[in-house]
């Protein structure tokens, strides 16, 4: 009688043993669908030289200073004007010493006028 309870009891062991083994087949199988598929989505997206305001904001500021733009916008955001005129002597200091990429007085006319359409 012990022989038979033996061959009972492996049975059940070979149900659930094939069991995981199709729920792990079926999990790599989607996880190389989704890896696949966002390797094919990263390709619309451009990364590199871009500053935006907020993820919902419409407006995009591209170049080769990026420091230099998020610096100038957070400038014209300031609502203290003690503030903003700290922050402009640091960063014309800054320019004067050759620290940034691009031109700061056109960048800084062009983000201020950006902003003030709003």
């Amino acid at each position: 009688m012990k022989i038979q309870n033996k061959k009972i009891n492996s049975k059940g062991q070979v149900g659930e043993t094939l069991t995981w083994i199709v729920a792990t087949i079926i999990i790599i199988v989607m996880l190389v669908f989704f890896i696949l598929g966002s390797s094919l989505l990263s390709g619309t997206k451009k990364v590199g030289n871009t500053f935006r305001e907020s993820l919902t904001s419409s407006q995009v500021f591209e170049g080769t200073d990026l420091f230099l733009k998020k610096s100038l916008f957070t400038y014209v955001s300031l609502k203290s004007s003690t503030n903003q005129l700290v922050l402009d002597k640091k960063l014309s200091k800054m320019s004067e010493a050759g620290d940034f990429a691009i031109d700061y007085n056109s960048t800084k006319k062009e983000i201020s006028i950006n902003y003030a359409l709003r």
